[in-house]
């Protein structure tokens, strides 16, 4: 009896030992896919709600930060490729701040690569006021893509367009009396409309 009982406890505590290893030793796929820093700003994970302008805020909805990107607007179709504009306005229900830069990782839309410069528009944000970004961001799709084909693609008779990738916003942002240095990685995913079925020719 006693032999069972000790066969027992060491499983049980077998177990733990397993469990416990992997909670803490175990890396979390976003540890993996990210480092501790980048460009000096230590890595910050929040829970941000990017949405389209067709797209209701949730009432539930927790966010610290809700994101509401505009309709894109076509800026040049040529030979070097096809240029549109995004712009995007931001409220912060718990932190202020100042946003340094912004960059732009591995983006797509409708599955073709585009381009997205750095935004290096230095601007301030308050907790609970809305705040339009000083300058929209400027998407390109080069002619590396081969453009006949790409063209063809996104000028299809689709209302929307799939957009996504990651953004990286690098800032300084201030909770009560504490600041801090923090780039904070956002996943995009969403609907956008398609500013190319008004200038198909």
């Amino acid at each position: 009896m006693n032999r069972m009982l000790i066969i027992k406890t060491i499983k049980k505590n077998l177990r733990l030992s397993v469990f416990i290893y992997g909670l803490f030793f175990t890396p979390s796929a976003c540890a993996q896919d990210l480092p501790k820093e980048i460009r000096g700003y230590k890595v910050h994970t929040a829970k941000i709600s990017v949405r389209n302008q067709i797209e209701k805020t949730d009432k539930q909805d927790k966010s610290e930060v809700f994101v509401k990107v505009g309709e894109p607007y076509l800026i040049d179709v040529s030979l070097l490729g096809i240029t549109f504009g995004i712009s995007a306005e931001i409220n912060s229900s718990e932190q202020s701040g100042t946003i340094d830069f912004i960059m732009f990782r591995d983006f797509r839309v409708n599955h073709l690569a585009v381009e997205i410069k750095e935004y290096k528009e230095f601007f301030t944000f308050k907790k609970n006021q809305l705040v339009v970004l000083p300058k929209p961001f400027e998407i390109r799709l080069s002619a590396a893509q081969t453009l006949r084909g790409a063209r063809s693609e996104l000028k299809k008779s689709e209302a929307e367009w799939t957009v996504t990738g990651k953004v990286f916003v690098f800032g300084r942002f201030k909770k009560s009396f504490l600041k801090f240095k923090r780039v904070v990685p956002i996943e995009i995913n969403l609907k956008i409309k398609n500013p190319l079925i008004n200038n198909q020719q």
